[in-house]
This record gives structure tokens, sequence and C-alpha cells, in this order.
């Protein structure tokens, strides 16, 4: 209601003012198509850029870092580390012998404003390693500021966006699914927070209350993971009989430990 009411005020509002206020300017008006016709080549350019500090990290030149790099830029990498800009540089160095990898920017947004300019965009990171590979899939938002006409890196952002379980590694590691009788049952965190484990075929499912159930991909042993949710897993705690007494929900290192009851 608070939203709906605030919405009717600026209605009768702009109804209210003169022709000449509730429409924009020409000033107005030209800026803003100004602003359009930079958008596009200033986007270009600021990818340009992002590419040639991906390409350092690749081939280890610290001196492309050091020219775009704001002298006052923050960069956080996926570990949440924080670096400057000296940190950073010294941190570009060639890959280790044995290793292989090419970055590329993917799914670029952009937005400019003034001499502010942010971009956010995918690295799909693949990454040999004395014949394997690793593929890792980042996200990045880098925000830049144009000073004497040069854009330079003010601020950076990066995350690693988990990868979903593939099925081939699912069915690698699915076993005697009869065992999984032994996860079955009622699991709580309190009376009023519970979730159930069922067993469908060679298939595994966990429900809480009336939420819509999450099939547990195996993982080996007694650990499984969400479908769908790749943070984090799940696993079976067992007493020293070798009996299951809790489902345990790791994420990020932090356990959430759901204890078995009684089925009602």
């Amino acid at each position: 209601m608070r939203f709906a009411c605030l919405s009717l005020a600026a209605a009768l509002l702009i109804v209210s003012l003169p022709a000449s206020a509730a429409e924009p300017s020409a000033k107005q008006a030209s800026t803003a198509t100004e602003q359009t016709s930079q958008q596009q080549p200033t986007q270009r350019q600021i990818e340009g850029l992002a590419q040639e500090l991906l390409d350092a990290i690749t081939y280890g030149r610290p001196e492309v870092w050091r020219r775009i790099l704001h002298p006052r830029a923050l960069i956080a990498d996926e570990d949440g580390k924080v670096y400057t800009k000296d940190e950073m540089v010294s941190e570009i160095r060639p890959l280790p012998a044995g290793y292989e990898g090419e970055l590329r920017i993917a799914n670029p947004k952009f937005s400019l404003d003034g001499d502010m300019a942010v971009l956010s965009y995918d690295t799909p990171e693949s990454l040999k390693l004395y014949g394997q590979t690793l593929h890792t899939l980042f996200r990045a938002t880098d925000v830049y500021r144009r000073v004497d006409g040069q854009w330079l890196l003010f601020a950076k952002q990066i995350q690693v966006i988990p990868a979903e379980l593939g099925a081939v590694r699912v069915d690698a590691v699915r076993g005697d699914t009869v065992s999984y009788d032994a996860y079955v049952g009622r699991y709580e965190l309190g009376a009023d927070a519970a979730l159930v484990v069922t067993r469908e075929g060679g298939r595994l499912y966990s429900q809480r209350d009336a939420r819509p159930r999450d099939e547990l991909l195996p993982i080996g042993g007694d650990r499984f993971v969400r479908k769908g949710h790749p943070r984090g897993e799940r696993f079976f705690r067992r007493d020293a009989g070798g009996k299951v007494d809790a489902l345990v929900d790791r994420r990020d290192n932090e356990d959430l430990v759901w204890r078995r009851v009684p089925m009602h």
C-alpha cells in the first residue's frame, strides 16, 4: 500500500505541474542523447582494457596492470583478499611450468555515468595442469574512472560461480543404492524445523516441511550435494556404532547439524 500511495502521489504531482516542468528540458534531452552516443564506443574501450588485464594475468605482464590501475584502486579477489595497486601488480607473474590457461570476457553488461563506468562480465577459465583440465567460471564487476581523458580501473570485485555436479560424475559414484535406506528418516533442527529423507529406486531425496524436495546427488561415501544448489554439500554423520545419527549441511565450511529423530 505504501508504494501504491507514493506512486499515486507522484502521478498527481506530474499532472498538476506545468508542461514545462513535467517534461524534460532541451538541455536534459541533449545530455541524455550525448550519453547514449558515448556509451557504445566507451563500452568497447572498457572491454578492451578489461581483456588486456586478463591477458596480462595469463602471460605475466605486471606493467599492464600498473598502467591501467588507478593509484587508489582496490581489488577484491575470489578468496576475499583485498589488494591495493602495488600489491596487485606484485601478484602478476607468468604461469608456472606445466600450467596453461586462457581468460576471456563473456556476457558483458555495461553502465556509464559521466566519468564513471561499470563493466560486469563472466570469465570462463580453462586451466591445464600437466595434462588435466580444470574449468572455472568467474564473474567480475569493474568500476572505471576517467582521469584526464584516460579510463583507469578504480575498483574490482571477483567471485567464483560454483559449477553444478555433472551427471557423468554422479553415475560414476552411484553404488549399491539399497544402502541409501540407512539415510532414510526424519531430521530436525528444532521442533518446528524438520526435513525428511526418502529413497525412490536408486535416487535419494530430502524435503523440508512443505517445500519442494531436493534430489541428493552422491559424491562419494556418505557425502551428497543438492541438485541445482552447487554451493556446499550434505553428508550423513555416523555414531561410534556406524549408525547414521545426523545430516550435516555444510556451506562455506560452516556446518548446520540436523539431528535424526524417530519418524512421526
